[in-house]
């Protein structure tokens, strides 16, 4: 009998995170729907209880080494694998550059690129070891065409779209 496929989806407490979370639990995957704050778990974890879904909801920060460690370890304690894993996790305030501190900048890269590194560097050991798996970096169009309210955000983006190229790589040796 084969195990039931895992996936992790980041940012789950709402929008594109909350549906992806949901479609995996649909489709037979075990979801680990992560999100920073636990309080917006409500409305996730009734729907998969009303449906019978396959879903837990974890705690996880993107931008905590500590957090992303524990929720992953936690994961594979409890069922041995990530087959998918979701990077969608997003911070995007609206503002000109120069309407933005540093400190703002910063803290989008954080969540929106580093976050990404951070979460894929954790999995990647446990995909290997299994010897497959699936990575998904959620981008943007904003991260192929910039707008100037949106500059910040938009570098971000930019720089997962070309982290992401890697990536595929990665994902083709994994399945070698």
């Amino acid at each position: 009998m084969q195990e039931q496929k895992v996936a992790l989806v980041t940012g789950s407490s709402s929008g594109m995170g909350f549906e992806t979370a949901l479609l995996l639990a649909r489709s037979g995957f075990h979801t680990y729907a992560s999100m920073r704050n636990l309080g917006k778990s409500k409305n996730l974890t009734e729907i998969a209880n009303d449906e019978k879904l396959s879903l837990q909801v974890v705690q996880l920060d993107v931008n905590d080494d500590r957090s992303v460690k524990d929720a992953i370890g936690r994961i594979v304690t409890e069922k041995r694998r990530v087959d998918v894993l979701v990077n969608n996790a997003r911070y995007g305030p609206f503002g000109s550059l120069e309407d933005m501190s540093i400190d703002e900048i910063k803290k989008q890269f954080e969540t929106n690129f580093f976050g990404v590194i951070r979460v894929t560097k954790q999995v990647l050991p446990v995909m290997r070891e299994q010897n497959n798996g699936i990575i998904v970096n959620v981008s943007s169009v904003g991260g192929r065409i910039g707008l100037p309210v949106l500059s910040a955000y938009h570098s971000t983006k930019f720089a997962l779209e070309g982290r992401s190229i890697r990536n595929a790589f990665i994902y083709f040796r994994i399945n070698a």
